[in-house]
């Protein structure tokens, strides 16, 4: 991003009501939940983009030579695929949505500071009512 000067955003994915589900329907489907959320993310995201899990049940995404804008449509794209693909645990369909943060990189800002936008606009879309996707100030 700075050697080519082009755009970078990062984006931090929290699944809402995660320990609800741990606990109505144990670990095991817990992690079969993040496994079939990171196959959405594969199937969505553009070639060029990195996920990764941040922690949790948090995940990162890096968009490189992306604005705000793109950023925020790709992520709620993101968002709309995981809603039409429903995650089965036995016979029950269960719907698994996300809150997200996004913030773009600044020409001078460590990657941490960065992180941290993210994160701080990631709970911000949790309290203001989950399953949204919100841009870091």
């Amino acid at each position: 991003m700075r050697r080519r000067g082009t755009p970078l955003c990062i984006a931090l994915l929290d699944i809402d009501n995660f320990k609800r589900l741990n606990d109505t329907f144990g670990h095991r489907t817990g992690d079969e939940a993040l496994q079939h959320l990171v196959c959405v993310i594969r199937d969505d995201l553009r070639s060029e983009d990195t996920v990764g899990r941040f922690g949790g049940e948090e995940f990162i995404i890096l968009l490189p030579d992306t604005t705000e804008e793109l950023g925020l449509e790709i992520i709620t794209r993101l968002q709309r695929s995981l809603t039409k693909r429903f995650f089965l645990t036995g016979n029950q369909r269960l719907l698994i949505t996300f809150s997200g943060g996004l913030s773009r990189m600044l020409p001078d800002e460590p990657p941490g500071e960065t992180i941290d936008r993210a994160d701080r606009a990631m709970y911000a879309a949790k309290r203001a009512g989950k399953n949204r996707v919100l841009v870091a100030a």
